[in-house]
């Protein structure tokens, strides 16, 4: 049985990559100025099962010490429900391009992941435009975020990157800013300063160097700590500490991540979705449901401008805030299910809130 403690390292993880993938997994390589980064792919069963038109393309962005394989489950499953769908390693992470120590932990921030989103993006686009015969429209490709990553699909739409037909935000770090998380681990682990400050001299794996400590960050109690272990053999070895610290404050203006999000029908239709794990001890399901009420509220006072915005006749404007309208934002707190959702014990009933979510837009 390998040992709990893990000894923190300042370079690059020994575990050889590419790690191997299942025979109905993919593994495409995105050129980009600083290097190569991983996208995984699966695409879904022969056209006779799933006739055309193709469905919505999903792609899935990890969060802070995560990488494209955590994405497995959901890969499989999205694409054995019809939808081809792609996961991306961030720089450092997964099989993409490592940088430095000092260069991922302190020089690439929430811009620096952002543009690796974006890249991804593109490719995605344009496999989908191969597949479909020449056309792609925006509205066909849904996010899913998770965790620091539900941050950065946020970002990535505020600052108009690109635009999507929906978005996914999964534990993801809260638009008003990311106090309240980090807030929540100290209360988890009362050792986290000390041990990061002074053990560990301020290493970004410090709060994960157990696996008794990933396992009450990550996830639900039930979860089998050999499955945990397994889990932290192919979490990098170090973490871009500004990425968070950039996220901290209110990090994104809500009107533009809304307006960045195209093929709005009418007031009632759902395009952002937001998921908490109900045994989540990072995000929690309060920070998640303010978040709702963020996106729901602003939703409702851009009204009839908002729809103008997108061409659509009719607005909003009888809509009220603190009304139980969804008022085209969801919210969704899975049972007995930690921060990764999509690894945890329930993460099935995700996939399919998920799965209905992308049906209805």
């Amino acid at each position: 049985m390998p040992p709990t403690h893990h000894t923190l390292l300042f370079r690059p993880s020994p575990t050889p990559h590419p790690i191997p993938l299942p025979p109905h997994i993919s593994r495409h390589c995105i050129p980009t100025p600083l290097g190569i980064l991983e996208l995984l792919s699966a695409q879904p069963p022969p056209s006779s099962i799933f006739p055309s038109p193709r469905k919505k393309a999903i792609l899935f962005q990890h969060g802070g010490f995560g990488h494209a394989t955590i994405w497995i489950p959901f890969l499989t499953y999205f694409s054995q429900h019809g939808h081809p769908c792609y996961a991306l390693s961030l720089r450092g992470h997964g099989s993409s391009w490592t940088p430095s120590f000092f260069s991922l932990v302190w020089r690439y921030g929430k811009m620096s992941m952002a543009h690796d989103l974006q890249a991804a993006v593109d490719f995605v686009m344009d496999l989908e435009c191969e597949a479909r015969g020449g056309e792609m429209r925006d509205e066909d490709l849904v996010l899913v975020g998770h965790s620091a990553g539900g941050g950065l699909v946020q970002l990535f739409l505020d600052r108009g990157m690109g635009t999507v037909g929906g978005l996914v935000i999964m534990a993801g770090f809260p638009n008003f800013g990311g106090w309240g998380v980090y807030w929540n681990w100290v209360k988890l682990d009362p050792w986290f300063a000390v041990r990061f400050f002074f053990r560990d001299l301020g290493h970004p794996r410090s709060p994960l160097s157990e696996t008794g400590l990933v396992n009450k960050a990550f996830f639900s109690r039930g979860y089998p700590v050999d499955r945990v272990r397994e889990f932290e053999v192919l979490m990098p070895e170090y973490e871009s500490l500004v990425w968070p610290l950039g996220m901290m404050l209110s990090f994104v203006d809500v009107a533009k991540v809304l307006k960045g999000i195209v093929g709005w029908k009418d007031e009632k239709q759902q395009r952002v979705l937001v998921i908490a794990g109900e045994k989540d001890t990072l995000m929690g399901v309060e920070l998640m449901r303010r978040m709702a009420a963020d996106y729901r509220q602003r939703f409702i006072t851009l009204a009839k401008s908002f729809w103008r915005f997108h061409g659509v006749e009719e607005g909003a404007s009888d809509l009220k805030a603190g009304s139980d309208d969804q008022c085209g934002i969801s919210f969704e707190v899975i049972k007995g299910s930690g921060h990764h959702i999509q690894n945890d014990l329930y993460w099935e009933e995700c996939a399919e809130r998920i799965l209905v979510f992308v049906h209805q837009l």
